[in-house]
């Protein structure tokens, strides 16, 4: 098993290492050029810290990354627990979308293989992801007020969006002959309505991604009944669709909070 492969970030080189690195290995030589190479070159965020992109830029796509490797620290950290049942009794929830742009989307088809795997051990991950802005968020605004729940005594409906649904009436663009999400998602969305004013846009994951535009069916989407069962309970009216778990950890680990947020505003200001 090795990394998925990249391009070698010397200057004097910049050539295809197709291979990647070794399992387990955080450092190697770059075949062509011989010099030292390293796991984070992998990820190619060093791609990003040239003169041509903005700061700010540079620091999305940093918390981005890190938001990624701590969900996935604390998976692996669970999956070798020696409770093998504790990580299928855990709900992961990620603020903001399950997705890598760019770059970085090299990773997507190893998270998928992993997603798939863990079904296939009968250990099923439960991950939630929630976006709370962006162009899903801006559809459901103006379609929620029609769909059920209209009033509080009625249950909690869904919809799992196909990738025909989201090229059609989402994107606007039916004729694109790339599958939705292929390259970048490794979640799909649904909208979830719990009450007559709270919905929420969320991304539950499926494991191997399916070319069929009618994909996926409630069933493909790991957990959901689950994870819909669970959501009730992780409301909170504080703010407008929010979940406590993501409210609290934004209230914790705000950059606003430390001393280290000058020390970012500094950084970005250049």
């Amino acid at each position: 098993i090795r990394s998925p492969g990249f391009e070698c970030p010397h200057l004097d080189c910049k050539e295809e290492i197709t291979d990647g690195l070794p399992f387990d290995t955080d450092e190697s030589k770059c075949p062509h050029c011989n010099k030292i190479i390293f796991l984070s070159d992998m990820i190619g965020f060093h791609l990003d810290m040239n003169e041509d992109n903005a700061p700010d830029a540079v620091a999305s796509k940093y918390m981005l990354i890190m938001e990624h490797l701590m969900l996935f620290s604390a998976i692996r950290i669970l999956w070798d627990f020696t409770d093998k049942t504790l990580i299928s009794e855990t709900l992961f929830i990620k603020d903001g979308p399950l997705s890598l742009s760019s770059q970085y989307s090299k990773l997507v088809p190893n998270i998928r293989l992993f997603l798939e795997y863990t079904k296939k051990e009968n250990r099923p991950l439960y991950i939630l992801g929630q976006e709370k802005s962006g162009t899903f968020v801006d559809h459901l605004s103006t379609i929620a007020r029609f769909a059920s729940p209209l009033t509080k005594e009625e249950p909690l409906n869904y919809s799992v969006l196909s990738h025909e649904y989201v090229h059609k009436e989402v994107y606007r663009t039916p004729n694109l002959k790339t599958p939705y999400g292929k390259r970048t998602n490794w979640g799909e969305k649904l909208y979830v309505k719990a009450d007559p004013s709270t919905y929420f846009v969320l991304n539950i994951p499926v494991g191997l991604y399916n070319n069929d535009q009618k994909s996926p069916s409630a069933k493909d989407l790991i957990g959901l009944e689950r994870i819909l069962a669970t959501l009730p309970s992780l409301i909170s009216y504080k703010f407008e669709c929010g979940l406590y778990p993501i409210e609290l950890a934004n209230g914790i680990a705000s950059m606003s909070s430390y001393p280290s947020a000058k020390i970012l505003e500094r950084f970005i200001s250049r």
